[in-house]
């Protein structure tokens, strides 16, 4: 890769804010119950009374958490922390490129990490989004512009030139792993976590391409 850009850039990414454990449980227990009640009745389907019935809170607490139904079940998309991205462009953590992108895409997991997400649950967001093409339209829109700003750490890191196809195809390849990783996380019954398949198959990516 090029020699380190200094030039300063403004990712499109969405922040990881720290958050009490208990007000992230109960955000994940909202947006599970939400794509639980999309894939048995249809996201257009169950109201909001439903949902806080179902995630056993009152409909004021939805909207302390999300702005709406939408919101609350997509959930609140891939987020990195502050320090894994100045840990990334400042050269680090191993200083080997490759690897050290595949720490960021794994960083987004540890955002998470302190709420357990099952098997299960990834099973039902992906049916939730399989079954709902409103919501799957909504989340590609999260998930484009994450990789937006992704590509833009990865430019300003790598010094490539803004939208230049390397950075863009390198990003694609990262996603595509990690798109196969989660659906065969989803469907499986190994004891691997997705950090675990993700990193398998990215090491499947790189004996191919070598």
């Amino acid at each position: 890769m090029r020699k380190t850009s200094t030039t300063p850039v403004a990712p499109r990414l969405r922040i990881a804010e720290p958050m009490p454990l208990k007000r992230l449980q109960t955000a994940h227990r909202i947006t599970s119950a939400a794509q639980r009640l999309a894939v048995e009745k249809g996201y257009d389907d169950f109201t909001l009374d439903e949902l806080a019935e179902r995630a056993g809170v009152s409909r004021r607490t939805l909207f302390n958490y999300f702005d709406g139904k939408l919101e609350a079940t997509i959930g609140g998309g891939p987020q990195l922390r502050q320090a894994d991205i100045d840990t990334f462009l400042a050269g680090g953590p191993t200083g080997e490129f490759i690897d050290d992108v595949a720490t960021l895409v794994l960083a987004i997991l540890r955002v998470s990490a302190d709420v357990e997400t099952t098997r299960e649950d990834w099973r039902t967001m992906r049916r939730c989004f399989e079954l709902n093409p409103k919501l799957m339209i909504a989340a590609h829109e999260i998930f484009a512009g994450f990789v937006e700003g992704v590509q833009e750490l990865v430019e300003q890191r790598s010094g490539i030139p803004a939208g230049d196809p390397e950075s863009r195809l390198l990003v694609a390849l990262f996603g595509a792993v990690f798109d196969v990783s989660m659906a065969e996380f989803s469907t499986g019954d190994d004891d691997r976590d997705l950090a675990g398949v993700f990193l398998d198959n990215l090491a499947v990516a790189r004996r191919i391409f070598n």
